[in-house]
């Protein structure tokens, strides 16, 4: 039997069972209603008294969020230890999560328990997931390994998102907003109410627009939802949700870069602050398709000649059938059974680059110069289909809750890449006559993941609560064809790199700690282990490098925590010890793309803060801060060295700052609120990053900070019209401050021409922010 007539079969066996079990009870109208205000599973999340450092952000936030037209990244951004940026500096479109340091590829993210992540690279692109925080109920954010989940090992962090809980009554909502840049959403939502007593439908869409703060990255997305629940009977639903999104974006994954006269210290420190300094001293900036700069409205620092060609596109569709069920005597059933499909692709345009990267030789052109660079346009691409099974389970004693739960997923892929134009005619007739797009790599890949899990708490008395969990977890990962890398063959030409990897992993996951509650105060101690698979860059992007092996994790975590209605706050300290982490060394591959590997040690340490105080009752404060030292162990950097007979150079360091870890992440401000009007001042703070693993100033991010306000306004019900309308006002970057969020960094020692190690020759390019932005929302509910 092949594993999706498996996944289908297992599947309707549940349904069936729990259905037939249930079909002699009649639901009545207030069960059904009870039904839908409250959970009935929640096995594939924290259990509530779990020992882990956890953040929870809710419905009313999630709406008020909404308005903004941004990423949820930076939503969460507001949680503690967590930092977020978007390429087109609005926070829109192509954006990006870090907790802890750790990047998306480490973060596993959950739907109603269902895995999100791309099984291959192990990310979540928040593009594809454009006005979610409208049909969301709830957010939590575990940070560390925490417990068990369905997905991805968990390295940075876990991000559950629950779907919103149908409405008993019928509504109909619309969205809009409007502001800077042209960025714009506008969107319904509807529920139909109880339907015979039994059903429920609702639906909502939302689109949204932006012409981008960096130029040429103008953007439509939009997501939609669908779900039908049934409720057979008080102790069972049956529900069916459609999710899809779909993105056209622009690029701006190389940021603004500076030309190639940057050296050394040269403007870093007093130019991220403000790109005019740069400019200044005589720097080109450009957007990586073009050596020019020019101005565009408002600041804006990239400039893009080629928009209609550098654009990024993706559709997704998630198809979710589950059912909740009430077996008794403490048992309460949940199952999912999911099927996803996916198809996107970008296309760029690459400006004077080497034959090689495009497998072609240098050779003797037509006229009789040698020809050994081009400009091509790329179209890289990948159409997936995902289908999987998860079931979770509740029993419930006096003094235990166990919770069981299991996850089976098939994943298909097939990577294909074209050239649709090349700039030199000799090879334009060879490889693409008649204008037909020439195909230059094509691999194909499965994965089967497959994990089941088993936690527990049990109540000891005095206050304390023992929890264990223990995971197992396997993987199979499959891919073959060629890449669209290549290598350079003893005759010197070059072919497309062949893969054949088929690998197999087993994982035990053992997580286990102590809680204390008594009254107001809480305060737990945890240990949890975890295991992670390489990606697929990590198989084709560590050029001789040993064979990637996965990374393992123990993370201990003490905490505590005060609650009361006056003030409440916590605070927990974390060691995260990780063995054969994948960095980047500086080392490249033949055609120039950075080569990754294992790296024997290396750890993040840090203290967690978060306080909130309600001193009045139309005042809120709330602050967080996280305090962190991350670091990488017996590190060797390879560096180009343009006077060396191999061209590189190894430097050890004993112990150096890993990549885009800053040391301080915090946050603060307060919330006032009077009948229907509030207003929220929310300030956060990013310390330097560093773009390399290896501590230099001269290659780093100067730390940065952004201030918020956001006013709104609610509108008591019109009787027999508006039952709820909000308007708001959200004021972005108050001070308009001038900084980068992100970027990256090229180096190398030539000291024939007055670089020696420590002041390299350094190209860099920075992902910048807006300055000054206004938003202005309305949303009415019928």
């Amino acid at each position: 039997m092949g594993m999706k007539k498996a996944v289908v079969f297992a599947a309707s066996v549940f349904f069936f069972a729990a259905a037939g079990t249930a079909r002699a009870q009649e639901p009545s109208d207030s069960l059904i209603r009870d039904n839908i205000t409250e959970a009935v599973v929640s096995s594939a999340l924290t259990p509530p008294n779990a020992p882990f450092a956890v953040s929870r952000i809710g419905k009313e936030e999630l709406e008020e969020f909404s308005g903004s037209v941004k990423e949820l990244p930076y939503l969460f951004a507001r949680t503690p230890g967590v930092v977020a940026w978007g390429d087109n500096g609005l926070g829109t479109g192509t954006t990006y999560l870090r907790i802890r340091g750790s990047g998306d590829s480490r973060i596993n993210v959950t739907l109603d328990g269902v895995p999100l992540n791309s099984p291959e690279d192990q990310c979540v692109f928040w593009a594809n997931m454009n006005s979610y925080s409208s049909f969301l109920e709830g957010v939590r954010i575990q940070r560390g390994v925490g417990s068990s989940s369905n997905g991805d090992g968990a390295f940075g962090g876990t991000v559950a998102l629950t779907l919103r809980r149908p409405s008993a009554e019928r509504m109909l909502q619309t969205d809009f907003s409007y502001g800077s840049y042209n960025s714009a959403r506008a969107g319904f939502s509807f529920s139909s109410g109880l339907i015979g007593g039994k059903w429920t439908a609702e639906a909502a869409f939302h689109h949204s627009h932006t012409d981008g703060y960096v130029h040429g990255t103008r953007g439509n997305s939009g997501s939609w939802i669908a779900s039908v629940y049934y409720f057979a009977s008080p102790k069972l639903t049956i529900k069916y949700r459609n999710i899809g999104n779909y993105e056209r974006t622009g690029q701006a994954w190389n940021g603004v870069e500076t030309g190639d006269r940057f050296y050394g210290n040269y403007g870093l420190d007093s130019g991220v602050r403000g790109y005019e300094d740069l400019l200044s001293e005589g720097l080109g900036l450009y957007n990586g398709l073009c050596e020019s700069w020019s101005p565009r409205i408002s600041g804006g620092y990239s400039f893009n000649p080629y928009p209609q060609i550098t654009t990024d596109n993706f559709v997704q569709d998630h198809n979710l059938l589950g059912a909740d069920y009430d077996a008794g005597a403490g048992w309460k059933l949940q199952g999912t059974l999911h099927y996803t499909y996916g198809y996107g692709y970008y296309s760029n345009f690459q400006k004077d680059k080497k034959l090689s990267k495009y497998g072609f030789s240098p050779f003797t052109g037509s006229d009789g110069a040698e020809v050994s660079k081009s400009d091509f346009v790329r179209k890289k691409g990948i159409s997936q289909n995902a289908v999987g099974l998860v079931v979770n389970a509740r029993k419930s004693w006096e003094k235990v809750d166990l919770y069981l739960g299991s996850s089976s997923q098939g994943f298909f892929a097939d990577h294909f890449g074209y050239l649709t134009y090349i700039g030199n005619d000799d090879l334009k007739r060879e490889y693409t006559p008649s204008g037909k797009p020439y195909r230059y790599y094509d691999s194909d890949a499965a994965k089967t993941d497959l994990s089941v899990f088993a936690k527990a708490s049990w109540k000891l008395g005095l206050g304390f609560s023992l929890f264990g969990d223990l995971q197992y977890r396997f993987v199979h990962y499959r891919t073959g064809g060629v890449n669209d890398s290549f290598v350079k063959n003893a005759n010197g030409l070059y072919e497309n790199q062949r893969l054949d990897i088929n690998k197999c992993y087993n994982f035990v996951n053992p997580k286990g700690g102590l809680e204390w509650r008594r009254g107001r105060h809480a305060a737990f101690a945890s240990v949890a282990l975890s295991h992670r698979e390489p990606e697929r860059n990590n198989f084709t992007d560590n050029g001789s490098y040993p064979a990637p092996k996965p990374e393992k994790l123990l993370d201990y975590e003490l905490g505590y925590s005060y609650e009361s209605p006056f003030i409440s706050g916590g605070i927990t300290l974390y060691y995260m010890d990780y063995y054969d982490q994948f960095v980047q060394t500086g080392a490249l591959s033949d055609i120039g793309e950075a080569l990754t590997t294992n790296i024997a040690r290396s750890f993040r340490s840090g203290l967690e803060i978060s306080a909130e105080a309600n001193p009045v009752s139309w005042l809120s404060l709330e602050a967080d801060a996280a305090i962190s030292t991350n670091r990488i162990l017996d590190f060797d950097e390879v560096v180009e060295d343009w006077d060396s007979a191999d061209g590189y150079r190894t430097i050890h360091y004993d112990s150096s700052v890993l990549a885009f870890s800053p040391s301080v992440v915090a946050g603060g401000g307060f919330r006032l609120h009077w009948k229907g009007a509030a207003m929220q001042w929310r300030t956060s703070y990013v310390s330097r990053q560093y773009l390399d693993n290896t501590a230099c100033i001269d290659r780093s991010i100067p730390g940065y900070s952004n201030t918020d306000i956001d006013l709104s306004y609610s509108m008591a019900p019109v009787k027999g019209f508006v039952k709820k309308a909000r308007a708001g006002l959200l004021l972005g970057n108050i001070f308009n401050s001038r900084h980068a969020t992100s970027g990256w960094v090229y180096s190398a020692i030539c000291e024939s021409m007055g670089n020696p190690n420590d002041r390299r020759y350094t190209e860099a390019g920075y992902i910048p922010s807006a300055g000054f932005t206004i938003m202005a929302s309305i949303s009415l509910t019928f």
